[in-house]
């Protein structure tokens, strides 16, 4: 919990730094920025380790198919990636973008999922006799 309240703090003082650079200095505001999010991003990736070790372990265990928990990992990689860029380039005024950054991330979820959708296929022609 303390963590989050460190990013918290870091947010509002780089964005508050962000909004007065940016008056002056312009390009050292998009540095400031840049780098907030990726010390941000690093927290974020740093956060989600022991989730990461701990679906690793439930997958072990009980023996489930990689393909099948895979995809759905990934998906959700894909869904924050893509939802952090959307944003970002909303933002900077690139909504055009971001709805292309949301479309190909949309995309990109739909064929990292196939590999689950043809063992739901397989099951349900294993289950119906065929």
């Amino acid at each position: 919990m303390q963590g989050f309240f460190q990013v918290l703090a870091l947010a509002v003082v780089a964005v508050t730094a962000i909004l007065v650079l940016k008056k002056h200095v312009g390009e050292f505001a998009l540095v400031l920025a840049v780098l907030c999010a990726a010390i941000l991003c690093t927290f974020a990736v740093t956060t989600l380790q022991p989730v990461l070790e701990m679906l690793e372990r439930l997958e072990a265990l009980s023996g489930v198919n990689t393909a099948i928990l895979s995809p759905v990992l990934k998906t959700a990689m894909i869904g924050i990636l893509t939802s952090v860029s959307a944003g970002v380039c909303a933002d900077s005024g690139e909504s055009g973008i971001a709805k292309m950054v949301e479309l190909c991330g949309t995309a990109m979820a739909l064929y990292l999922s196939t590999p689950l959708i043809s063992a739901v296929l397989d099951l349900l022609d294993t289950l119906l006799g065929g």
